[in-house]
């Protein structure tokens, strides 16, 4: 087919995108376009252009062109290639692909799949850097488990009649993302380019109810990457410690008026925290000790303090609590926890500290995965560490939520 023949099918496709997904037509007319020799896929994008290979091109109908175009899209206006990092390429890549045939998937009016892509709905609602780890995992596990194939392995990779097939096989053909050379890019360029994928990203977000599958990687994207030892400390003053008014600290909004207004001044208060850890499976050892040092860390940031962690599952393990203070600081050994493959019950941690001296002034911190639901009364302040991101929403009536990305 000749190169005016594929312009044809691309303006083409560029019109069913304008009416039918905005959002993507924004990324379609906005972004340069090459038609190139790629090494491996039809479609391939650095994350500010796109090269498309012609020859390549012929072994797909303009239908199936069509869904390679707006998958490409998608791995620009969700930023994959700079979410790579130092991740391996392979498997990023391949994370990639099965978050975005996920999204592609409750798509109308996008072409049709062609049959070599990777579909995987065990991973639907899961951003692709929790695909890649799911991933990751999987590769180590078969790594290890030596290089014979059985026979159920070998159904795995065989697609049934929605070209479905397991995450682990992929084509290198398939790879689609190319590497990303920052310096090859302006920051002029990188301003245009964030321009173009906020205002994209702000049109899907308009039509959530189409696009139900973008909303976890939309809200991964736009919301600000604050880190939790800075979002702990601001929770922790301005919740715990009231303001005092004095005038050895005047209100500078209104010296330059001649008014001599009393300013806020931050009580020198005990800081007294209570963690509840999930220590079910789902809760890692991992996630245990990098938590348990950011609390230390901002702890520290305290005149006086006294932290004490209560790991639960079905019940409070009273046996394996562990509590520091600024006189006796956070150890090695306390990197402890026994894991538990049991259910989750925060009841338990409530009705523990009802029968302690908690005050309602206290904070209770919780790490879990928030796989439960609570029918006892809260005892004091509390806050919410959740690290899976269908759960964010789920305790916002009875206390402050935060999401856990260590």
């Amino acid at each position: 087919m000749a190169n005016t023949s594929f312009d044809d099918i691309f303006q083409k496709v560029r019109i069913n995108f304008l009416f039918n997904h905005p959002f993507l037509s924004v990324l379609a007319l906005s972004l340069d376009t090459n038609f190139t020799e790629n090494e491996n896929s039809a479609f391939e994008t650095n994350g500010y252009k796109i090269d498309i290979d012609l020859e390549k091109l012929k072994n797909y109908s303009e239908d199936e062109l069509t869904y390679l175009y707006a998958h490409t899209l998608l791995h620009i206006v969700l930023k994959h290639p700079y979410r790579q990092k130092t991740r391996d390429p392979y498997i990023w890549n391949q994370a990639c692909d099965i978050v975005i045939n996920n999204i592609l998937s409750s798509f109308k009016n996008i072409g049709q799949m062609p049959s070599d892509e990777l579909v995987d709905e065990d991973l639907k609602d899961k951003c692709v850097e929790e695909v890649y780890e799911v991933l990751y995992k999987e590769e180590e596990k078969d790594n290890d488990g030596g290089d014979g194939e059985d026979e159920e392995s070998e159904v795995k990779v065989t697609p049934d009649e929605r070209g479905d097939l397991k995450a682990h096989q992929y084509d290198e053909s398939k790879l689609d993302l190319q590497e990303v050379e920052d310096e090859n890019t302006s920051s002029g360029e990188r301003e245009k380019l964030d321009g173009i994928i906020i205002q994209a990203l702000s049109i899907a977000k308009k039509s959530a109810n189409h696009y139900s599958g973008l909303s976890i990687e939309i809200d991964t994207l736009i919301k600000p990457e604050i880190n939790l030892q800075d979002a702990l400390k601001e929770f922790l003053i301005s919740s715990l410690f009231e303001k005092q008014s004095t005038y050895s600290r005047p209100n500078r909004r209104f010296v330059h008026s001649g008014l001599y207004l009393p300013g806020n001044q931050k009580s020198d208060e005990f800081l007294d925290v209570y963690i509840a850890l999930d220590s079910s499976s789902s809760v890692t050892l991992d996630e245990y000790k990098k938590f348990l040092g950011v609390v230390a860390d901002v702890c520290e940031g305290f005149y006086e303090y006294s932290v004490k962690v209560l790991p639960f599952d079905i019940k409070v393990k009273e046996e394996h609590i562990v509590e520091f203070n600024s006189f006796s600081t956070l150890k090695e050994k306390d990197f402890f926890i026994p894991k538990s493959d049991g259910g989750t019950n925060f009841d338990e941690v409530l009705r523990y500290l009802k029968q302690t001296d908690v005050r309602a002034e206290n904070l209770l911190m919780v790490l879990t995965d928030g796989e439960f639901e609570i029918s006892e009364s809260m005892v004091c302040k509390t806050l919410f560490i959740i690290n899976d991101k269908k759960n964010l929403t789920k305790f916002e009536s009875i206390g402050r939520v935060m999401e856990f990305t260590l």
